[in-house]
């Protein structure tokens, strides 16, 4: 059987002291509609760590959401959670507002400027995260 690996679905930095992480920390299991994830959080004055859930229904709405950033819009993902919700805010100088909502836990706001092929990147992830779950 191949070792498992997580997998970054949403992996945002500046490369210091501010990034979002939305990682997988099991492997999916065939017939199931979820796999279990980690959002973690940090800035210079938070560090958090939410368990969540990737719901693979919601898979085609974060690569709507991927499309709208490319085209500068605001999106968010996914659409009508009670649990988690990630609000993406594209600024024109490069810089990315990013609201992290989680109804029962937490809700921050922070900011950062992402890699030029910030998209591109978090297009593959999307795709690994299909082909880990059987999804392609």
């Amino acid at each position: 059987m191949d070792e498992w690996v997580p997998v970054d679905l949403i992996h945002l930095s500046d490369g210091r002291e501010v990034s979002l992480v939305l990682r997988t920390v099991e492997r999916h299991e065939a017939g199931r509609a979820r796999v279990r994830a980690d959002c973690q959080i940090t800035t210079d004055f938070v560090k958090a760590r939410l368990e969540t859930n990737i719901w693979l229904d919601h898979l085609e709405e974060w690569e709507e959401a991927l499309r709208r950033l490319s085209a500068g819009e605001d999106a968010s993902w996914p659409q009508g959670s009670r649990g988690l919700e990630l609000y993406f805010h594209p600024h024109e100088n490069g810089w990315l507002s990013i609201s992290v909502h989680d109804p029962d836990r937490l809700t921050l706001a922070l900011g950062l400027e992402p890699t030029p092929e910030w998209i591109d990147e978090h297009e593959a992830n999307l795709q690994r995260l299909r082909d880990a779950c059987g999804e392609s």
